[in-house]
């Protein structure tokens, strides 16, 4: 089950987290460890998570609703929890609901339970909190968890099968916080993500930086740059502004545990932008442009296509970014965003290679040597996706991130 809305920063600003995602790496100088240290300067908040949340009513499954999950490296980590009303206004009295924990080696039995009351014997804790009658926030329910042999990911829910609420569903608002032993505000599945995501920008900037180079000296000798050239060159563009903001996402959400959601967001549609321009500029050469043809001509038909293609990628960033939280999801492209992806990329993958095998009988011998070298560099690339989101599914849940983070990497 996913929660219910968008997640939202509940405690800083936009301004604000900007001005520290500045200001935090000279701090970071002064900290002892790179995520975070228990005996230096302290500058995560924690992770941020707030949303609303339907509790209670006639139906049964409004009797026990998911809230969030965070992974827990070895040690004994931290998490806070409030609830507030917000619709009604106001009821009769307080009324105690319980917070339910769960860990992630139950969590599918959890799931497969249908009397979401039942549920609760498979809880690992199970705290009361009261929701007050004013509307006003109740106050913080804390506690920690800890592991000692490997990290687990937790998943926190709210219950009210004592039915303490009134017979109708209530609208709530929730808060919840986590934080690592060591004062890190990253899930474990965001274990490194920040010194990855750094490293590569810097390497992208210097291939970038080459790049730029290359085709000026290109423009100097021969006075003009072909367009398929300047295609890659604004795929390539887009592609390192979305690292670029993702990265600038990351160091905030180091400082405030939120983040900067505009950037991430703009992140992911100008990554999928890149790889649409990418795609499409494969199968357009496949087509043989630059190969059969030196203007594009009858293939004009390839721009509203890549456009139609453009935006269903960006609506699948939009669904994927309303389950940013839910349960079963690890990683960018988990669940059906990630299967729709990967069905989309096999069949862009089909179209290139019936576009390369047609340009292939057209031409002559030294267009069809190219097209066998063209046929497999592009077979890799179309193909680094599906494998790198199915191999990660053969991993724990808390390693998956990893694994499509640094595979995506690689592949770019």
């Amino acid at each position: 089950m996913a929660t219910e809305g968008c997640r939202r920063a509940v405690t800083s600003s936009f301004s604000h987290s900007f001005s520290r995602l500045f200001l935090g790496p000279w701090l970071l100088l002064l900290s002892p460890s790179w995520e975070g240290s228990q005996g230096g300067l302290q500058l995560a908040a924690a992770k941020l998570v707030g949303g609303p949340v339907r509790l209670s009513g006639p139906r049964q499954e409004y009797h026990w609703r998911y809230l969030s999950k965070f992974g827990y490296d070895i040690g004994t980590g931290s998490y806070s929890v409030r609830l507030q009303l917000h619709q009604p206004k106001t009821i009769a009295a307080e009324a105690p609901v319980q917070i339910e924990i769960y860990l992630d080696e139950v969590w599918p039995a959890v799931e497969a339970e249908k009397d979401v009351c039942a549920r609760k014997a498979l809880a690992k804790q199970v705290l009361n909190i009261t929701v007050g009658s004013d509307g006003n926030w109740s106050a913080w329910l804390t506690g920690s968890l800890s592991q000692s042999v490997r990290p687990h990911i937790w998943y926190f829910a709210v219950s009210d099968c004592d039915k303490s609420l009134q017979n109708f569903t209530h609208r709530l608002k929730f808060e919840f916080h986590a934080l690592q032993e060591n004062g890190s505000e990253f899930s474990i599945e965001m274990r490194g993500m920040l010194l990855c995501n750094s490293l590569f920008l810097a390497c992208f900037t210097v291939f970038i930086w080459f790049f730029v180079q290359r085709t000026l000296d290109f423009n100097r000798k021969t006075g003009n740059v072909h367009p398929v050239i300047w295609v890659l060159a604004i795929g390539m563009l887009t592609q390192y502004l979305a690292q670029v903001f993702h990265t600038l996402h990351l160091w905030a959400y180091k400082f405030d545990g939120d983040g900067i959601k505009p950037l991430e967001v703009l992140s992911e549609i100008l990554f999928m932008l890149s790889q649409v321009t990418q795609t499409s500029l494969l199968i357009l050469i496949g087509l043989g442009y630059t190969l059969l043809q030196s203007r594009i001509g009858e293939l004009d038909l390839m721009i509203p296509m890549c456009f139609m293609v453009g935006v269903i990628h960006i609506m699948l960033v939009g669904f994927g970014k309303i389950k940013d939280d839910a349960a079963y999801k690890f990683h960018e492209n988990e669940g059906p965003v990630g299967w729709i992806l990967l069905t989309m990329r096999l069949l862009l993958y089909g179209w290139f290679l019936w576009a390369v095998q047609a340009s292939a009988r057209d031409g002559g011998s030294k267009v069809r040597n190219f097209l066998d070298q063209f046929r497999i560099a592009g077979s890799i690339y179309f193909l680094a996706y599906p494998t790198i989101f199915l191999a990660a599914k053969m991993f724990a849940p808390y390693l998956q991130h990893g694994v499509m983070s640094v595979g995506l990497m690689l592949m770019q």
